[in-house]
C-alpha cells in the first residue's frame, strides 16, 4: 500500500503540473479516427505495476497488470477532468479522490484473491 501511495502521489503531482498539456493530449486522442498523441502512451501503468510488484511473491496469481489497469482507469487526467469539470471537486479534492480509489481497488483485489485462495 506505500508503494502505491508513493506512486499516486507522484502521479498525481504531474497530472496536476501538465493538466494543460494532458487534457489538450485527451482532447486529441478522443477525436475519431485520431491516432493516440505520445503523451497518451500509458506510461502510468508500467509505474503503478512496479508499485505493485512485491505482490508476486505474496500473492501469486493475481492479476498486476489488471490491477494496474484498473487503478490508472481510476486516476489520471481522464479522472481529474471528470472530477473537476463533471462533478465540481476543487483539485485537492480530486486527487484525494483518486488516491483513494487506488487504495480501495488494491484493497478489494486482495481481497478477491484472499477468498479466492483461501488465504487468510
Amino acid at each position: 500500500m506505500a508503494r502505491l501511495d508513493l506512486v499516486m502521489t507522484a502521479f498525481t503531482r504531474l497530472t496536476l503540473d501538465w493538466e494543460p498539456q494532458l487534457r489538450a493530449s485527451l482532447r486529441l486522442s478522443l477525436r475519431p479516427g485520431a491516432e493516440q498523441p505520445h503523451l497518451r502512451g500509458g506510461r502510468a501503468i508500467g509505474w503503478i505495476e512496479d508499485a505493485l510488484a512485491p505482490l508476486r511473491d505474496t500473492h501469486p496469481g493475481l492479476d498486476l497488470h489488471h490491477l494496474a489497469v484498473a487503478i490508472r482507469a481510476a486516476t489520471g487526467i481522464e479522472s481529474l477532468v471528470w472530477l473537476t469539470d463533471i462533478a465540481g471537486y476543487p483539485r485537492q479534492q480530486a486527487v484525494e479522490t483518486m488516491c483513494s480509489s487506488a487504495r480501495a481497488l488494491l484493497v478489494a483485489a486482495l481481497d478477491r484473491h484472499d477468498r479466492r485462495t483461501g488465504q487468510a
